[in-house]
């Protein structure tokens, strides 16, 4: 992951993260509301992504290569209480990555995670989510932190892609956030309490299709 000076925002695992994404979790919050989420051509899956990017005050950190692999079975959840918990990523890593200081590592604990549905299926085929139960170790010189919670995005049926972002085309039934603890060093460019943003596309590999409703 390359942290560099930057305006904007961008999202990490994970998830990913980000695949995360995302990403001592701090848990969506939660609503009253259900979906019925019915879910096809599941099963085990690998995903594969070629580049995140975890943003925090306009600091990057970016890795060139991401992998999880994990299990979506095909199965129907009638008028479950959202998030919905589809599967899990039951393996995650991350290679490349970088920052303004040079190399950085990524440790990813507390396995595995949630892959969750959190919103109806929009026409396009894409339904909003969350990658729940995100723990991460980021260091690199003179600089290391935790990164924990929820990773949102989106998987849009056509393309099989998992998208981490916060920028969703649904509205979310719950929000999820990450949030940044046990700095060290870091010159107050990462401080405890913030809530950097994880974007990264992974391409599943398996046609899964979800439709929640």
């Amino acid at each position: 992951m390359r942290i560099r000076k930057r305006a904007g925002s961008a999202l990490f695992v994970v998830a990913a993260s980000a695949m995360a994404i995302g990403l001592g979790a701090t848990a969506a919050l939660a609503t009253s509301a259900t979906l019925t989420v019915k879910v096809t051509g599941g099963g085990s899956y690998t995903a594969t992504s070629t580049k995140t990017v975890l943003t925090d005050n306009g600091v990057s950190v970016t890795c060139t290569g991401s992998k999880a692999s994990g299990s979506i079975p095909t199965k129907t959840y009638t008028k479950a209480t959202t998030p919905v918990t589809v599967g899990t990523s039951a393996k995650l890593s991350f290679t490349g990555c970088t920052g303004p200081l040079g190399a950085v590592t990524v440790k990813v604990n507390g396995l595995p995670y949630k892959v969750t549905v959190d919103s109806k299926t929009n026409a396009k085929g894409q339904t909003d989510g969350l990658i729940t139960g995100a723990n991460t170790s980021v260091s690199m010189t003179g600089c290391s932190f935790k990164v924990t919670g929820s990773a949102p995005g989106f998987y849009t049926n056509s393309t099989h892609k998992l998208s981490l972002t916060p920028k969703l085309p649904n509205t979310p039934l719950n929000k999820g956030q990450l949030t940044v603890s046990g700095v060290n060093g870091c010159a107050g460019l990462v401080n405890n309490g913030d809530h950097p943003s994880y974007t990264s596309t992974y391409t599943v590999s398996r046609a899964v299709v979800i439709k929640a409703s």
